[in-house]
């Protein structure tokens, strides 16, 4: 009886004598009189316990993610607009949709002869999706002609639900006539059950969620995780969510969570403008809060609250075709309107001594009109690893206005005007620059004036060598203030600022940041990982009274970015940052930043959004 090693020997001889047999079969036919097979080079000991160690850890590593496992989507490199437009025009015939099973298929190969025995049970337990969920997400229709921007739409709302593991919408020209077109949609179902259970970076946690529920856009999770703090051992979350109700695009959720630190429940319904041509958007949101702590990251340093609160924000806003301009312009008027209270019904103080913590009771009801761009650009590989990223384009104004009640400044009115572009120039890259201005007048006059100009821009990829890209970002935001009050100074932090500050000590009335980050990327992967490794400086200059001198603070660090889908790690960035002359008592002049949530990226900001109706327009965190 042959055991051990000397049966592994054989086994991979075996392999190896089969493998060169079919080698030889491909490479020398009866025709080739003159062909000599040469044999293949040995391959050494060493390299084979190499191989075999890489697979041995490409297996655990797929098993272990079955312990934090939900169904993983494809890096889809979808195109946009752009992919669409050899159809404009053309009148759509027919629309067919095809709905594939989560295993065993996919869209390159949709149909499967043989299925593995998991295969067959988790599909035969899958809540498929009703053809008629994805027909209310439609934006075209039969009969209708082809519109770019309305195909690119659909898809990334498809997408961005994350029902699917894969999608793609063909076009199919009619031979017979051409200017017919049929539509094919073919889309593969996520498995509607998640499991997560496992270990993070700083927590250990176990639940189950239920997408896709019954085969309709309607979620349902519950959690509980074990943090590695003393100060928060425990969280316990969950929630229920419904999205498109009746075809309207309207969508309601409500959630809690339940922690030491943090306890609380929110509702909130919302129509997003989900396309150039929605007429009208809004939301209505509310929740109740006790919080003991905040905690500005995960592995942050706890920092005493001990508030209890509830909020309420309610935002309409209407589309319009802006006069004078062209039929297949994305450009449209809108007018919005958003009223927004904050109540503390419990707090330690109004503003603490060294005006870091606020829980001041406020409530602003403002109105805007401006014009905004539905334009867009698709891109890969920036701000995320592997899927779109989709990057305004054009140009956005907005003027607001409107009352704002503080209880530690009285009633003011408050107006502003924000204006931004956003373009990509071919191996160049994509730059968008914003300017702001804004002020309150009160019994006082016209007082807490803020101007804003803030530059973002990436690179287009550049190539090192035939495995490596590179790009290039640079952030700048010069922020002045004038004839502000000395509790509501600008403060230099984290989303502001240099990266890995999560205080609010940094303050004054004029700020000049800079930020240079260097990212290089492999083509290929390593045990499944995608990744980019990075190195930055962040500078920034705070000044009080004087336009010279001032305190400046500087950072530098470098980080590593990975995306393993396999693994159901869909983002995860470690960042080391140093602080050359920190000197804020009680913190280190360092910080270790390890996050699962992308926060980095250029976000809509236009009045297609609520975000522009905000007193101080907030600046876009690095």
């Amino acid at each position: 009886m042959i055991k051990g090693a000397r049966a592994v020997k054989i086994i991979l001889l075996l392999l190896y004598v089969t493998s060169y047999v079919r080698l030889n079969a491909r490479q020398c036919t009866d025709e080739d009189e003159d062909c000599i097979q040469l044999p293949a080079p040995p391959v050494s000991r060493k390299q084979k316990l190499k191989d075999n160690a890489v697979k041995a850890m490409s297996k655990a590593l797929v098993y272990i993610s079955y312990l934090n496992y939900s169904d993983r989507t494809t890096d889809r490199a979808f195109v946009g607009p752009t992919e669409f437009e050899p159809y404009r025009g053309k009148i759509i015939r027919k629309i067919d949709i095809q709905i594939l099973n989560p295993f065993g298929v996919s869209l390159e190969h949709p149909v499967a002869e043989h299925y593995t025995r998991f295969q067959k049970f988790a599909n035969s337990i899958q809540f498929k999706t009703r053809q008629w969920t994805v027909k209310n997400e439609l934006l075209f229709r039969q009969g209708e002609r082809v519109v770019p921007i309305q195909f690119s739409d659909t898809e990334r709302n498809l997408w961005s639900g994350g029902t699917f593991k894969d999608l793609k919408i063909f076009v199919i020209p009619v031979d017979s006539d051409e200017q017919y077109v049929d539509v094919l949609l073919v889309l593969q179902d996520r498995w509607s059950y998640s499991i997560n259970t496992g270990a993070q970076y700083n927590k250990a946690q176990v639940g189950i969620s239920f997408n896709n529920f019954l085969g309709m856009p309607q979620s349902i999770w519950q959690k509980i995780s074990f943090n590695y703090r003393k100060d928060d051992p425990y969280t316990v979350y969950g929630g229920y969510e419904y999205d498109n109700i009746l075809r309207s695009h309207i969508s309601a959720s409500t959630d809690y969570q339940w922690e030491n630190l943090n306890k609380g429940f929110e509702v909130q319904t919302w129509r997003d403008f989900y396309s150039v041509n929605t007429r009208w958007a809004g939301h209505a949101y509310g929740g109740l809060y006790r919080e003991l702590a905040a905690v500005p990251n995960a592995l942050a340093q706890a920092i005493p609250t001990n508030v209890y609160y509830n909020y309420q924000d309610g935002w309409l806003a209407g589309s319009f075709k802006a006069p004078q301009l062209p039929q297949q312009s994305l450009e449209r008027l809108i007018v919005a309107a958003r009223v927004y209270r904050m109540d503390y019904m419990s707090r330690p103080y109004l503003i603490s001594a060294d005006t870091t913590q606020m829980f001041v009771n406020h409530l602003y009801a403002l109105a805007g009109i401006g014009l905004a761009s539905w334009n867009y650009i698709v891109d890969h590989n920036v701000y995320s690893l592997g899927n779109a990223e989709y990057f305004q384009k054009g140009f956005n104004i907005s003027f607001v206005g409107g009352y704002d009640q503080d209880e530690e400044l009285g009633r003011r009115f408050y107006s502003g005007v924000d204006a931004n572009y956003g373009g990509y120039v071919d191996r160049i890259g994509y730059l968008n620059t914003k300017i702001t201005y804004s002020g309150y007048l009160g019994k006082y006059g016209y007082n807490q004036l803020l101007g804003k100009w803030v530059t973002q821009f990436y690179s287009a990829p550049a190539n090192l060598g035939k495995k490596f890209f590179l790009r290039q970002f640079i952030n700048a935001i010069v922020t002045t203030g004038f004839d502000r009050p000395s509790d509501r100074e600008i403060a230099m932090n984290n989303y502001n600022g240099v990266r890995g500050i999560f205080v609010n000590y940094i303050r004054g009335n004029r700020t000049y940041v800079f930020n240079f980050e260097t990212d290089i990327y492999p083509k290929f992967k390593v045990l499944g990982f995608s990744s980019d490794v990075f190195v930055l400086a962040n500078l920034a200059l705070v000044q009080q009274g004087s336009y010279f001198g001032g305190q400046l603070c500087q950072g530098y660090g470098a980080g590593i970015r990975v995306r393993n889908l396999s693994l159901g790690i869909g983002f995860f960035e470690f960042t080391f940052v140093y602080y050359p002359g920190f000197s804020i008592p009680g913190y280190k002049p360092y910080s270790l930043i390890a996050t699962t949530d992308n926060y980095r990226g250029i976000p809509k900001d236009n009045l297609f959004t609520s975000g522009v109706l905000t007193p101080e327009f907030p600046t876009t965190g690095f």
